[in-house]
């Protein structure tokens, strides 16, 4: 199941884990800040000191492992990634504790053993949040908290959902059964059940009878769809969604093959008013101005290794298609030989290209050659949070073979966005269409939420070394 929080689908699994470790941990240092000679009042005392500290860490810690990814999808998958994470995490927040129990220890004078707090406190996050997970998987495990679906069709669109699940991509919705189509091919599923019979009252009936909680509306072609028939499935209860619409809620992308103008002119999103661009400015000048004071030693140390390693200016300038077309110069660390195109003009880079310096690939994998497009951010010419900006000769090429490819330029590019911590870095025509069902997914339902939420996953991007070259 999915909620809609601020125009973007957010698993409601998430919103209830998020929920419970939130509560879980700020009970748990409560009691634990409040104890004093052996003994923890049971009563929650908002005003006083300890709710306030236990709270205040439990939120750092919360956004910690959203920034780490361990509210995502693969955490609960992969069990090795999954402790890694774990394992990142229990040093970030013993950090987080360590600085706020010297920050408050005249406060906390109270407490026996104050120098083994630190180390306490995260054993306990670490107990809460295995408590919280243990009990998520079981739910998970017996679906307790997904969707029952019943698919419309038994085609190419319906054969995607059918993927969706065979792969572990999905584990939001349960596909109860296929409804084959007069004169489709069985390509979902095998055991699809015939379209019923021309009773207005039998597909919600069938539905019914499967528990279904949704009817989802993908067959390949749309002439002659039951249109009284999906009208009484509405009535009775069972929510009617079409493809398009199920496959943005579900992969939070945009699918590019089924896509319609009509989709794009009637669904919901694409809005942007004048408060929604003062708040983004506001929150792009703000992250930048930040992000530039807290790095600008490191900067200064990036710049003096690139200069040393090999001659040519220390930043590489390049015309970038912008907002609305737009052409700008964006400002990036040099990685690359000063004569990296000198032969052969513009290219993508490639895994392991020899174009790269020992110092570039280093700064590239961790993300630290685009720290200088802070200084695009504060001119206008970029947004913290958006599309990344292409080359003209790329756009062109790409424009002419991928329909929509223009559409991402209706928004600032970004110096992180929601292609980049979705998918890995892209250097072929398949990779940049796969980029854009992410792009356009932002287009559609941008706002500060979801800029904020792309701010916290870019960190996990970093640590794991996501799609970098």
């Amino acid at each position: 199941m999915q909620l809609r929080l601020f125009r973007h689908f957010v698993p409601v699994s998430v919103v209830l884990l998020v929920a419970f470790d939130a509560l879980l941990i700020t009970g748990a240092f409560y009691q634990m800040l409040s104890q004093s000679e052996g003994t923890a009042p049971l009563v929650f005392g908002v005003t006083s000191l300890p709710a306030q500290l236990a709270a205040g860490l439990s939120i750092a810690a919360v956004v910690t492992m959203i920034s780490l990814g361990l509210y995502g999808e693969q955490s609960f998958v992969d069990f090795r990634l999954l402790l890694s994470k774990i394992a990142v995490a229990f040093v970030l927040v013993l950090m987080l504790v360590v600085v706020s129990a010297t920050y408050w220890r005249d406060a906390l004078q109270h407490l026996p053993n104050l120098a083994n707090l630190p180390l306490k406190a995260t054993l306990i996050w670490l107990g809460c949040i295995s408590v919280t997970r243990g009990t998520f998987l079981i739910t998970l495990g017996r679906g307790l908290l997904k969707r029952r679906v019943a698919v419309l069709g038994n085609g190419t669109q319906a054969a995607r959902i059918a993927r969706l699940v065979e792969r572990g991509e999905n584990q939001h919705f349960v596909p109860v059964s296929f409804i084959r189509m007069p004169g489709e091919r069985g390509l979902a599923s095998a055991t699809a059940v015939d379209w019923p019979d021309a009773n207005p009252q039998a597909l919600a009936e069938l539905g019914c009878s499967l528990s279904a909680s949704e009817i989802v509306v993908a067959p390949d072609d749309r002439r002659g769809l039951p249109v009284q028939q999906l009208l009484h499935c509405k009535l009775a209860g069972i929510r009617v969604t079409e493809f398009l619409d199920f496959w943005e809620r579900e992969t939070r992308s945009v699918d590019l093959e089924a896509l319609r103008p009509s989709w794009l002119f009637y669904s919901d999103g694409f809005r942007c008013g004048v408060v929604d661009e003062l708040l983004k400015r506001a929150f792009d000048v703000v992250v930048s101005l930040g992000l530039l004071v807290f790095t600008a030693p490191l900067l200064v140390v990036v710049a003096c290794l690139i200069k040393l390693e090999s001659p040519g200016a220390v930043l590489y300038r390049q015309t970038r298609v912008g907002y609305r077309g737009r052409d700008f110069t964006i400002l990036k660390f040099r990685s690359m030989r000063e004569d990296a195109e000198r032969e052969g003009g513009p290219q993508w880079a490639a895994r392991g290209d020899a174009r790269v310096t020992r110092v570039g690939a280093v700064i590239r994998k961790l993300r630290i050659d685009e720290l200088p497009q802070i200084l695009n951010v504060l001119r206008g010419d970029m947004s913290f949070v958006g599309p990344r900006p292409e080359r003209p000769y790329f756009v062109a090429n790409l424009a002419a073979v991928i329909p929509y490819f223009d559409e991402r330029h209706w928004v600032r590019p970004g110096i992180t966005g929601w292609a980049q911590i979705n998918y890995p870095y892209g250097a072929s025509i398949e990779d940049a269409r796969r980029k854009l069902s992410f792009d356009l997914y932002y287009v559609k339902n941008r706002s500060i939420f979801l800029d904020f939420v792309i701010l916290l996953q870019t960190v996990r991007v970093i640590f794991w070394n996501y799609g970098a070259r």
